[in-house]
């Protein structure tokens, strides 16, 4: 059964579960990638001269598991509607940000092209964890991951509010927490030549469209969080493409 014949969309209960993650060669780690030629050719031409295309890659926790599912059922579907480019999702529910980095390793070992690197995670360790200790771990990975690849872009996703933090005792302080951390991290990755996807229509007083568990997103939701992560890769693609976006 397809995701669009029988979405219902995430449990209160937790559990973890990849969704549609596709087999690539894995290269060595000393091997030479290869590289774009010009900032300012489009994905036509990267094809036509043999380039390997770029490829998307959404790395995050449950929003990033489910938002898989719904876009099958969107215009596009899982491409967002991009052309010529490879978009692969990569969701881990209950996801936290120490299982970041050992993902962003895989897939520089599976890339062999430019790539924009979409995170969506942070938002399950606000409850566990001191906000600058998180920080600290955050931008030191965030600082690492260029290592890892021939060419990239990553774009950081805010947190968005929920209706409930599990753990947590008092949801203005973690609303808060949650806006002080977008806050400095957007700006780190925009000190860092990334770009920053607003969840503008979900912010505020979301409860209409989140689901009765006060976490996850409702199919609405996730259609909006998905314009959201659309709308920051075209920004990536106008850094990594020299202004042009393959749409």
């Amino acid at each position: 059964m397809s995701s669009c014949e029988g979405f219902s969309g995430p449990s209160s209960g937790g559990g973890n579960g990849w969704h549609g993650v596709p087999g690539f060669p894995v290269t060595s780690s000393g091997q030479q990638l290869m590289t774009l030629v010009s900032f300012s050719v489009t994905p036509a031409t990267w094809q036509a001269h043999g380039v390997v295309r770029p490829v998307i890659w959404l790395v995050g926790h449950s929003y990033i598991f489910w938002a898989a599912q719904r876009v099958e059922c969107r215009p596009g579907g899982r491409s967002l509607g991009f052309r010529e480019v490879e978009v692969d999702w990569r969701g881990l529910r209950g996801q936290r940000w120490s299982q970041v980095l050992p993902e962003v390793v895989e897939i520089g070992r599976r890339s062999v092209g430019p790539v924009i690197l979409v995170l969506h995670a942070g938002g399950n360790d606000l409850c566990s964890q001191r906000m600058l200790e998180l920080m600290a771990l955050m931008r030191s990975d965030l600082e690492r991951f260029p290592a890892f690849f021939p060419e990239l872009v990553i774009g950081w996703s805010e947190v968005v509010p929920r209706v409930v933090w599990h753990g947590a005792r008092d949801r203005e302080a973690m609303e808060k927490c949650r806006k002080t951390l977008n806050a400095r991290m957007s700006r780190f990755v925009r000190s860092k030549g990334g770009v920053v996807v607003r969840h503008w229509q979900l912010e505020g007083d979301n409860r209409s469209l989140m689901r009765p568990d006060g976490v996850h997103l409702t199919e609405i939701g996730l259609d909006i969080f998905l314009s959201g992560l659309r709308d920051g890769i075209e920004q990536a693609f106008s850094l990594l493409g020299g202004g042009r976006s393959p749409v």
